[in-house]
């Protein structure tokens, strides 16, 4: 019963304005980042696939308030990318190691609406509508080689060119267009009345990735590995 009693003391205490940090046409300017690291494996020594990826999202934005709880603005997010793969396959006599080295990079341009919902006077939960759109740079290069058959024991030296049976390298580059759509929740807790911290909670994504081919997904990401951190300044 007291915790029914104090849920509904909180609501109706958060209806009030003068709990509020947000008003209407104020502004507020966003910067929010994320940096992390993954590595997936799966198989054995001869027959590996691994991948080891290093990613870096920034951002920003200015959105100015309609009403005392929803938002409209404009913003930009930089994303980057660098992967190492490596693929080991061995099928009887005969090994194959593949190594591919991908860097990509997103410069992405953006409109969202937001609402702002109050759980305290210095406490929110929001969630944007964010609408992407720009072009993914990537380059390449990737180096394999093989052999039919090896003595028992031995390891194979891909860089030795008289080791392996065959050797061969790649390298190229690629431009495809993206168009995303996000809603993304977020918590933003007031530290005074101008500066609030914010956590973004990931979300759920639908992208296009070209117009050509239909080349579209889903994706829903809630792992915290991902969340972005920033600061929100009004003005």
């Amino acid at each position: 019963m007291t915790k029914k009693l104090l849920l509904l003391a909180l609501a109706i205490l958060s209806t009030f304005n003068v709990f509020s940090q947000i008003e209407k046409r104020e502004m507020i300017i966003s910067v929010d980042g994320n940096y992390s690291q993954s590595t997936i494996e799966s198989g054995v020594t001869n027959n590996l696939n691994s991948n080891q990826g290093k990613y870096l999202n920034i951002g920003a934005s200015v959105g100015y308030f309609i009403t005392d709880r929803l938002i409209t603005g404009i913003g930009f997010d930089y994303n980057w990318g660098k992967e190492d793969r490596l693929n080991n396959l061995m099928i009887n006599r005969y090994y194959q190691s593949e190594i591919t080295n991908i860097k990509s990079k997103v410069f992405l341009p953006n409109l969202y609406i937001g609402y702002y919902y109050p759980i305290t006077n210095k406490l929110y939960v929001n969630l944007n509508i964010k609408f992407s759109y720009g072009k993914i740079k990537s380059e390449y290069d990737s180096f394999w080689a093989g052999r039919v058959s090896y003595p028992s024991g031995t390891l194979i030296d891909l860089t030795d060119e008289y080791s392996s049976s065959y050797a061969m390298s790649t390298d190229g580059s690629s431009k495809v267009d993206y168009l995303g759509i996000d809603v993304l929740p977020e918590l933003s807790y007031f530290i005074s009345s101008r500066f609030s911290l914010y956590i973004g909670l990931g979300g759920v994504s639908y992208s296009f990735l070209d117009w050509k081919t239909d080349n579209s997904s889903w994706s829903i990401n809630f792992n915290p590995t991902c969340w972005k951190t920033g600061i929100k300044i009004k003005i």
